[in-house]
């Protein structure tokens, strides 16, 4: 129970985000629910607490944090309250047509990966995989990506080295498969850290390495 002066604080994926950014990779057994301001603050009400604030972070490609209290305590409503419910509806957030969209993007970024990747593939080019996540595999079955496009997954996580993939038993390795192995191409299936395995990875770039970022739309840089 909420004391009447206090606050509790929540952070869950934004359903904003997985849809304007094809974020369908997160869908998996421990992320069932994606949530959005509208419904929240009803839901809210119906048991005695108020939606306070509601901000949007960048964790996990896009979530929010929300603030709650007692129905009528001593904190104003944020005026972020109202006008992420007034974004919400005017993007189309309550109707059907959004998640169509949504499911027609999935498709087009899935054909545009699986066509880089074949070239690659066809031109005897070699691929490894970068970042082992859960959310790797949603994305790779729904991808249809295995063992004929991925060679191997480099993980930085001693944890995950030397086991493999779902299903697909694809190697995770550590990264000094890098600079064994020699990869063409590198697809960051951590999409969401890309930024800083590239930086990381910098000496894989200038030695003619190409890095393929798949969400959320496909890059190869």
């Amino acid at each position: 129970m909420i004391g009447r002066d206090g606050v509790f604080a929540f952070e869950a994926s934004y359903l904003r985000d997985v849809i304007e950014k094809s974020l369908f990779d997160m869908f998996y057994h421990e992320h069932l629910d994606y949530h959005s301001v509208a419904p929240l603050v009803p839901f809210f009400e119906s048991h005695g607490l108020e939606l306070i604030d509601a901000l949007r972070i960048d964790t996990h490609g896009g979530s929010l944090r929300g603030i709650v209290q007692a129905a009528g305590g001593p904190h104003p409503v944020s005026r972020t309250v109202g006008e992420l419910v007034e974004e919400e509806k005017r993007i189309g957030l309550d109707k059907t047509v959004i998640y169509t969209g949504f499911a027609s993007d999935i498709e087009n970024i899935g054909q545009e990966l699986r066509s880089i990747l074949k070239k690659i593939k066809s031109g005897g080019k070699s691929i490894a995989g970068y970042g082992a996540p859960a959310k790797a595999t949603t994305l790779m079955y729904h991808f249809g990506i295995g063992p004929d496009f991925v060679d191997y997954i480099i993980d930085d996580s001693p944890w995950k080295q030397s086991l493999y993939t779902p299903g697909l038993h694809i190697p995770v390795v550590p990264s000094s498969f890098m600079t064994e192995k020699k990869p063409d191409y590198i697809l960051i299936l951590a999409w969401n850290f890309a930024s800083s395995i590239i930086q990381k990875n910098s000496a894989f770039q200038a030695s003619g390495g190409k890095f393929i970022v798949p969400l959320p739309r496909v890059q190869v840089v």
